[in-house]
């Protein structure tokens, strides 16, 4: 498990031309054995039940911006 390919990464910006996508972390990462046990933590624990799309991450129901902490795959965050 210490070799699994995700980071937690802090404040969401979503580009807006990628709003509609799916959030790929949720069935790839949370819903594994490995990640299971954040996704409380990470959104059932904010009332933000199992974001599907991009937008979700980055917006609440109403459109107020929020700062959650996601997994994101490692090979696609880069520092700048």
């Amino acid at each position: 498990m210490r070799h699994m390919p995700a980071l937690t990464v802090y404040g969401v910006e979503v580009h807006d031309g990628c709003m509609q996508h799916d959030y790929p972390a949720m069935e790839l990462l949370y819903m594994t054995d490995a990640y299971d046990y954040l996704l409380q933590s990470h959104f059932v624990a904010k009332a933000v039940y199992f974001p599907k799309t991009m937008r979700r991450l980055q917006e609440g129901e109403n459109g107020e911006h929020r700062r959650l902490h996601v997994l994101w795959n490692a090979r696609f965050v880069s520092a700048a």
